[in-house]
């Protein structure tokens, strides 16, 4: 019962990361879009 808990936490801990980093390169690509005279940060 443990492993399979282990296996669930790692599964739903990678896809979160992996929405993490998806919707920062979009939010990164439409912000950099959205306002390209603003190159602050």
């Amino acid at each position: 019962m443990a492993e399979t808990d282990l296996f669930a936490f790692a599964m739903w801990s990678g896809i979160t990361a992996v929405l993490m980093i998806i919707t920062g390169f979009v939010y990164r690509g439409f912000k950099r879009k959205k306002s390209n005279e603003n190159i602050t940060s």
